[in-house]
């Protein structure tokens, strides 16, 4: 059986009805040697560190 890795957009904001609190944004992961993924999440940490707007800011990162 072969499996591949479901293609998310880190973009795309997930919020569950349950908990409209928790917004979560969900990377592809990363591969071993790969930058693309890295590059990806880089540039997506560094953008939402610099707002002001404190609904667009991280405020946790779950790293598995």
């Amino acid at each position: 059986m072969f499996a591949q890795r479901g293609l998310h957009d880190i973009e795309n904001e997930l919020i569950f009805r349950s908990n409209p609190g928790f917004i979560f944004h969900d990377s592809r992961g990363f591969e071993a040697g790969g930058r693309d993924e890295l590059d990806i999440v880089r540039a997506f940490v560094a953008r939402r560190s610099k707002t002001q707007e404190l609904e667009n800011q991280i405020h946790v990162i779950w790293y598995v």
